[in-house]
């Protein structure tokens, strides 16, 4: 018998049954009576012994001794056919016993069998028992991602089942065979054109884990997967680190979405080291931990309108991508904290001449007419007076702060030709990208009152900062940046919650992530929403004395 059954197997398989039943009504026994020769005493017409004797065989008997006989053979497929169509014919007091020898021949069928079962349209035996056994099925032939999943879903789409505390039993057990507490995995690009990236996430994590075997003296492993850059290799790094057992995963900085579906699929908990803030938000397993634009400018906004108590600001972007997301979200942090946007200006980031966009946001660039300045009126009508001597008085700046979202060569550029256009004496603010040493060289004595935000100073007054600043240099040699910072932060992050006493299981890993708990890192105090999206205040700092100097809140 092939293993795909047709309406031809289903009508041979009847066809024959009708023609057992009409066998049987035809069973040899002796010739019938006369109806001149019956016994006039009887009250009831006499009955040939043989047809007396002869029980009645229902169909439902009939289907399921065909079934017990394919049973039999070893052909589970067939006999698990023929009893759905006897349970077909079944009256409500034959169904027990027919569902209780329908699981005797589940429990010895392969489950991917009985899963193309559930794909067959008209089956009669119920879908939830379907459902039960191939997961169970699937548990006993060492296949546990698809058992869980299997399981899950009967577990979601049937609560009220007989079986669901046992198949919630079993899922239990199957969670935690995946967990390996002291393993973590890691997706990186450690070759091709983004491997400094990678290599350099890579030695935060090795600090860590380091730190950490030392600390609570026992071996924290980590498993590496390199990704090259390349989606199909991290979907498989993914699926290569599930099947070793790790708790968690680090990475990746690139490819995100597709590992990431990956890993929520398989249900991994993974915090990818990434600023896209839509990645998280693809399930409940998948995390982020690394600066992102909202960051910065809600750090810019506390600490200008809260602290310093700036009520009106201006902003002057590069007419780019970059230039125009931060535009937006500082635009509304100004909202938000109800200050005042007196002036935007766009400019091309390309040119090296930004004199007429600064002259926009300073009142300049439409200069009054020469016949109606003041001094042209007072000599119309005092023609014998005098010219002034006093010199020209400088311009009135309307707003306290000048908010720049730029890269340090252009900032370079723009912060000499503010004070040659006189738009002096307010604050300018600066994302992470001003953080560069060529802002203290190339814009020295252009760049007063500075105010930057970044998510790594290896110069704060943070003791625990300092202490890994200190190490890592000491390991490495060479100071840390942020990248080797946050990928400290996240491996420690993930190795302290899987070391909890109550996490005993992925599941338990991620819900215990996404609890608010606050954890104290060398890039401050990070917290993860019930999205996974981390939230920590970053650090400020202003330039003095030639140096970026973190600024006290």
């Amino acid at each position: 018998m092939k293993p795909n059954h047709t309406k031809f197997f289903n009508f041979f398989i009847i066809f024959n049954i009708m023609l057992w039943v009409s066998a049987c009504s035809y069973l040899p026994g002796k010739p019938p009576f006369e109806k001149d020769k019956l016994p006039v005493e009887a009250d009831e017409p006499a009955k040939d012994k043989t047809e007396q004797d002869q029980p009645k065989i229902s169909l439902v008997e009939i289907l399921s001794a065909e079934a017990d006989k394919f049973f039999l053979r070893g052909s589970y497929k067939d006999a698990l056919f023929v009893y759905d169509q006897a349970l077909a014919q079944a009256t409500e007091d034959e169904t027990p016993q027919l569902i209780s020898r329908i699981e005797s021949v589940l429990v010895k069928t392969p489950a991917i069998t009985i899963a193309e079962l559930l794909d067959t349209k008209n089956i009669h035996i119920p879908k939830p028992l379907l459902m039960y056994w191939t997961g169970l099925n699937f548990a006993l032939e060492n296949n546990a991602v698809k058992s869980k999943e299997m399981l899950e879903t009967f577990l979601f789409q049937y609560p009220d089942h007989p079986y669901y505390n046992d198949a919630a039993d079993l899922v239990a057990v199957i969670k935690k065979t995946f967990f390996n507490k002291d393993t973590i995995g890691c997706l990186l690009p450690l070759t091709g054109k983004y491997a400094v990236f990678g290599q350099r996430a890579l030695t935060g994590i090795q600090l860590a884990i380091q730190e950490l075997s030392k600390k609570y003296s026992r071996e924290f492993k980590l498993i590496i997967k390199d990704t090259r850059a390349n989606p199909d290799i991290a979907i498989e790094g993914v699926r290569d680190l599930h099947q070793k057992n790790v708790a968690g995963i680090i990475g990746p900085l690139l490819t995100v979405k597709q590992a990431g579906l990956e890993a929520e699929k398989l249900g991994i908990p993974m915090i990818a080291l990434t600023q896209k803030s839509a990645f998280p938000l693809q399930g409940e397993y998948l995390f982020s931990n690394f600066i992102t634009p909202e960051m910065q400018v809600r750090t810019l906004g506390a600490y200008l309108f809260q602290e310093l108590g700036i009520k009106k600001v201006a902003i002057l972007y590069p007419n780019e991508k970059y230039g125009k997301k931060y535009m937006e979200l500082f635009w509304d942090v100004v909202d938000e904290y109800g200050g005042e946007v007196v002036g935007i200006e766009p400019y091309d980031g390309k040119k090296t001449d930004f004199t007429k966009p600064i002259k926009k946001l300073t009142g300049q660039f439409f200069p009054v007419p020469d016949f109606l300045k003041p001094e042209a009126v007072e000599l119309e009508n005092n023609p014998l007076s005098e010219e002034d001597d006093n010199p020209k008085e400088k311009i009135q700046i309307d707003f306290q702060a000048l908010f720049i979202p730029d890269s340090p060569s252009n900032i370079n550029l723009i912060l000499p030709q503010l004070s040659f256009n006189d738009a002096t004496g307010m604050y300018l603010v600066g994302t992470n990208l001003w953080h560069h040493e060529s802002l203290l060289k190339d814009a020295k004595g252009y760049n007063k009152q500075v105010i930057i935000t970044d998510g790594f100073f290896d110069s704060s007054q943070n003791l625990k900062t300092t202490q890994f600043a200190k190490k890592f240099k000491a390991v490495f040699n060479t100071k840390p940046k942020f990248l080797e910072a946050i990928s400290y932060d996240t491996a420690s992050i993930l190795f302290l919650t899987a070391m909890d006493e109550t996490v005993d299981s992925r599941e338990t890993l991620k819900d215990t992530l996404q609890g608010k708990r606050m954890f104290e890192g060398v890039t401050g105090n990070t917290i993860f929403d019930a999205n996974g999206v981390a939230h920590r205040e970053l650090f400020l700092m202003t330039i003095k004395k030639g140096k970026f100097v973190e600024i006290s809140r």
